[in-house]
């Protein structure tokens, strides 16, 4: 994609310096079987919480070899896999699936890509001829034209479960058995081209931002709204031999804005939310729409190719209210010095009370430019040992931008600057925070390191934002998975609670077998409360978000005997 430090320790990170401790294989290794029965854990520190009862549910690429060696030349080109750690009565077991959508199941029989993925142009079908490839362009997406891979994230949509990437489909999953129920073609609902891969959970009201494309309008980012709580018939009968009608099915538009260049969407990964406000931040990465069909569908290119990073633009912030009388009217647009980003952390609002003014905080873990997707093609992790730019490449930062209403009020649309600050000085990725306070003034989040030239990169961070400060957790030779807040029953406070994380291990196969240990860390102290692990006779990949969905029954039966366990 050409277009596109440990407080105690100030020298613990070494720029443009590689540390060779760091094992990257973990991102190349390749799950060659589905653990269908579940392997049970073996408690190796600790005891597991007795209140703590539910499923930690990730995904994440199941591995660049999934279709045959060196098919897959990025990391996201990988099918989705789906990992459960199952915790009850102090137990723990593992077992894994692969997102069974059209796009697998077709690169599996064919033992190649047949829909191009994000960064791996499809093996051409030579028995495809030159009229089938143009009528390729007119037939529907979910069929002929785009992958539904979806091997980022997963998500509660009231009591379904879907898995959700950036192109316009979502995957049903049973909890039980992670088995893919159906498959949704978001466009067929309700028009969107695409949407996030981190919608925002709010009760039984989901909120994601997508792009539509319209003959009178012309391109826009909308906001749909699902209320999830609303009854859908499950009996395929009911509803002519469909599983179930879709929380896209019921969705609807709140709020649409007007990106800063005609034909150009910026890429999108997340987004941010308060009590009365929704921020969109519209980064210089764009997909120049018309490349699409030319480039994607028809050319059989990456949709990576589709990508352009403009480091002359700003990024924006779009602030819409979340009142759909008021979404127009009041829209705000502030601006900063271009950035790229991934992943929102949290967002909130407060009312000066002397001026009346309304002061919006969005955090964010930035980056200068998009080259870290370039650090996760399997020829850049194989080299990266070998390149001194490497780090650099990963390096980002989490901030804090500042955005005051009173600022637009005299100045021309979209020329407010925000203000803008490092939280901490140390590299932070996939942040969860404790989702009561989502959208709230807050004071924690947590994260997995991002600095690979650390002296130990495989490092847990808690960061405290209001007082700029963090802590670290870490074992030698593990890489951990973003870490997952879960309150402890009869919560007293914002880190009253546990953080999930699972560990990889450097230095084994990348086709098995593979130990993964399950970390439960107090969220208070960030000290390890238990760690269970777990061998299987295949590799198992890096994941990359993932849900905690408790047993609830069992949960409200208990007291927290977090202090008992601590």
């Amino acid at each position: 994609m050409s277009n596109l430090q440990s407080i105690a320790d100030p020298n613990n990170i070494k720029e443009n310096q590689f540390n060779e401790t760091c094992d990257f294989s973990i991102w190349l290794r390749t799950c060659n079987q589905e653990i269908e029965k579940p392997i049970p854990g073996y408690v190796s520190f600790g005891e597991v919480p007795k209140w703590l009862s539910g499923s930690l549910i990730r995904n994440g690429p199941g591995g660049v070899d999934a279709y045959g060696a060196r098919i897959s030349k990025h990391v996201f080109d990988a099918p989705g896999l789906l990992h459960k750690y199952h915790i009850n009565n102090g137990n723990v077991t593992y077992s894994s699936k692969f997102v069974n959508g059209n796009s697998f199941r077709q690169n599996r029989a064919a033992g190649r890509l047949v829909l191009s993925e994000f960064g791996t142009a499809r093996t051409p079908d030579p028995c495809q001829t030159i009229f089938s490839k143009i009528a390729t362009v007119f037939q529907t997406p979910s069929e002929k034209t785009l992958t539904d891979n979806a091997n980022i994230s997963i998500h509660p949509f009231g009591d379904e479960i879907y898995t959700l990437a950036e192109t316009p489909f979502a995957h049903r999953i049973n909890l039980e058995n992670l088995e893919t129920l159906n498959t949704i073609n978001v466009y067929n609902e309700i028009g969107l081209l695409n949407h996030t891969s981190h919608p925002h959970v709010c009760g039984n009201t989901v909120y994601n931002v997508g792009q539509k494309l319209g003959l009178l309008t012309g391109l826009q980012y909308v906001i749909a709204e699902m209320e999830c709580n609303k009854s859908r018939s499950t009996d395929p009968i009911q509803n002519n031999g469909d599983f179930a009608r879709s929380p896209w099915s019921v969705a609807k538009i709140v709020a649409t804005i007007s990106p800063q260049t005609t034909l150009k969407t910026s890429y999108m990964h997340s987004f941010a939310i308060t009590e009365n406000y929704f921020i969109l931040i519209e980064q210089p990465l764009y997909i120049f729409l018309p490349d699409v069909p030319l480039k994607n569908i028809w050319g059989g290119e990456p949709i990576v190719s589709c990508l352009q990073f403009d480091a002359q633009k700003d990024t924006l912030f779009h602030v819409i209210s979340r009142n759909p009388e008021k979404s127009v009217s009041t829209q705000r647009v502030f601006r900063a010095p271009g950035f790229f980003f991934f992943h929102t952390i949290n967002a909130f609002e407060v009312l000066d009370q002397n001026t009346h003014d309304i002061h919006i905080t969005v955090d964010i873990c930035c980056y200068d430019d998009p080259r870290v997707i370039e650090c996760l093609y399997v020829d850049a992790l194989q080299n990266a040992h070998a390149n001194p730019d490497y780090a650099k490449m990963l390096r980002g930062r989490p901030k804090r931008f500042s955005l005051k209403f009173s600022d637009c009020e005299n100045t021309p649309r979209g020329s407010s600057l925000v203000e803008e600050k490092v939280i901490v000085d140390i590299g932070c990725e996939t942040p969860r925070i404790n989702m009561e306070y989502n959208g709230k003034p807050y004071s924690y989040f947590y994260a997995i390191c991002s600095d690979v030239d650390a002296q130990t990169p495989g490092m847990l961070i808690q960061v405290n934002v209001s007082q700029n400060t963090y802590c670290t957790w870490m074992e030698p030779n593990a890489y951990p998975s973003e870490p997952i807040f879960v309150p402890s029953p009869n919560s007293q406070g914002e880190d009253d609670g546990v953080v999930l994380s699972t560990l990889l291990y450097g230095g084994e196969n990348l086709t098995g077998p593979n130990m993964v240990s399950l970390a439960i860390l107090d969220a208070h102290t960030w000290q390890l409360i238990t760690k269970v692990d777990i061998l299987c006779e295949t590799a198992i990949p890096k994941c990359l978000h993932g849900w905690f969905f408790p047993d609830s029954d069992v949960m409200k039966c208990h007291t927290s005997d977090f202090s008992e366990n601590g």
